[in-house]
């Protein structure tokens, strides 16, 4: 089963990168899922989730970040919430 996960940022959300230059591979990894892909609003998280479906998914995640820049990483905020799947 194809697992996706939108990293919803709720705080430096001005500072995270654009989805092109993101490194997500790593993170993939880490939270055990096919496709990661990041949101920065509402819309972008309703895109995120649309994406995901359409790119096979059969289960869709979201979890809360805060995005640092000094160390140029993502740190989630609680549990994982599913979406859809």
């Amino acid at each position: 089963m194809k697992k996706g996960m939108i990293v919803y940022v709720t705080e430096g959300k001005e500072e995270v990168p654009s989805q092109e230059s993101l490194d997500l591979g790593g993170a993939s990894r880490v939270l055990g899922v096919s496709e990661v892909c990041v949101a920065t609003s509402e819309d972008e998280l309703a895109y995120g989730w649309w994406h995901l479906i359409t790119r096979g998914m059969h289960q869709v995640s979201c979890v809360a970040a805060v995005y640092d820049s000094s160390r140029d990483a993502f740190e989630p905020h609680g549990a994982p919430m599913r979406l859809w799947g």
